[in-house]
């Protein structure tokens, strides 16, 4: 009977087609284009690959409006829906015009374009319970924390204390950028840039234990060219630098990347910017990493080059290991944080096609 039930409540969630076109230059840095994220919504949302065919189309990048904005108001019927799928805050405050805008409508040759802006401000996709979104987007990262933190959660109080009385250097690792427009930020002081204040603070900082890498500092590729940059990043840096800048592109208390979670997993005390609400006080101890929020790059600096690894901090850092270990471990954080990642993005999309959240698939 309980078979028979659940068959006839299963027959009457409406059978339906939502199909999703990617498009755009960037369409490869979204979530729906990585296979560990795609997978969790493939029994809800139908993947075309001609832009006729699909209900909705989504694109990645505000530059993806303006540079093809006029071809998709020219080829799109009026019942078919445009999302702009951003993870990146950084695109948005930087080539956007106002990210906290779900509904705007671009200007085109073509005519006005409507469309729905799905990012850290407009949805839930990215309010993450316990494990931020960028490391859902490749297994590797949690493969690689987990491994490190169950080292390093290890290690007494003594043993930090001589890791850090050994090492010497701070390593800023991030693209140089001094262009007035990386310090956008939004009128409500909670979303601002940070990819020139950081560069402001790495010159600010001086001294033969000072360590400034990544393009722009010297001739090195982009990390996007590298074959695997974090590996390499891990690999090159474990255990090697007392101190890593960790600090964001952008400050928005949704916003936390694999940054400060790598500076952990070496061994480094973590430098980044955090204001109240920020989510990285919800992952570890704020005396656990060096808070930059706030300063100037001058005050930055004299924070850096005078912070005491005392046994008060080092107690904090022991504390975040221990934490981080558990987060990474083998317990329920990531199924439930994939799940939470998918629920989010289908009731969204479907929402936008306006079909119910129960939705079934028919594919083809």
């Amino acid at each position: 009977m309980a078979g028979i039930a659940h068959f006839r409540a299963a027959s009457q969630i409406p059978a339906v087609r939502l199909r999703l076109h990617l498009a755009g230059d960037y369409a490869y840095r979204q979530p729906l284009a990585y296979p560990h994220i795609r997978m969790l919504v493939e029994d809800r949302l139908h993947f075309v690959d001609r832009l006729e065919a699909a209900d909705i189309v989504i694109v990645a990048h505000p530059k993806d409006i303006a540079a093809h904005g006029a071809d998709l108001a020219t080829r799109m019927a009026p019942d078919q829906k445009l999302v702009l799928l951003s993870e990146e805050p950084f695109w948005d405050t930087i080539w956007g015009d106002d990210p906290r805008v779900r509904n705007p409508v671009a200007n085109t040759e073509a005519g006005p374009l409507p469309y729905t802006w799905l990012n850290h401000r407009t949805s839930k996709i990215f309010e993450f319970e316990r494990i931020p979104y960028f490391l859902l987007t490749d297994r590797r990262y949690f493969n690689r924390y987990a491994l490190r933190f169950a080292r390093n959660a290890k290690r007494s109080a003594a043993e930090w204390r001589a890791h850090f009385e050994t090492l010497e250097d701070v390593v800023f690792m991030a693209e140089k950028r001094r262009n007035p427009k990386f310090d956008r930020a939004l009128p409500d002081g909670t979303v601002f840039g940070l990819a020139a204040l950081r560069t402001r603070i790495a010159l600010a900082c001086s001294g033969p234990h000072i360590r400034r890498v990544g393009h722009g500092w010297q001739k090195a590729r982009r990390r996007q060219a590298l074959d695997d940059w974090h590996l390499e990043k891990l690999s090159t840096l474990d255990a090697c630098c007392r101190i890593l800048s960790a600090i964001e592109n952008t400050h928005d208390p949704r916003y936390v990347t694999e940054k400060i979670f790598d500076a952990f997993a070496i061994g480094a005390l973590p430098l980044y910017i955090a204001g109240p609400g920020h989510r990285v006080h919800d992952i570890v101890p704020g005396e656990s990493f060096l808070n930059l929020h706030d300063k100037t790059p001058e005050m930055a600096a004299e924070a850096v080059l005078s912070v005491r690894i005392d046994a008060e901090r080092i107690e904090a850092f022991r504390a975040a290991q221990t934490a981080l270990a558990d987060l990474f471990g083998p317990g329920p954080a990531l199924a439930a944080e994939r799940a939470r990642l998918g629920r989010s993005l289908a009731e969204e999309l479907l929402g936008i096609a306006q079909m119910p959240a129960g939705s079934t698939i028919v594919p083809g």
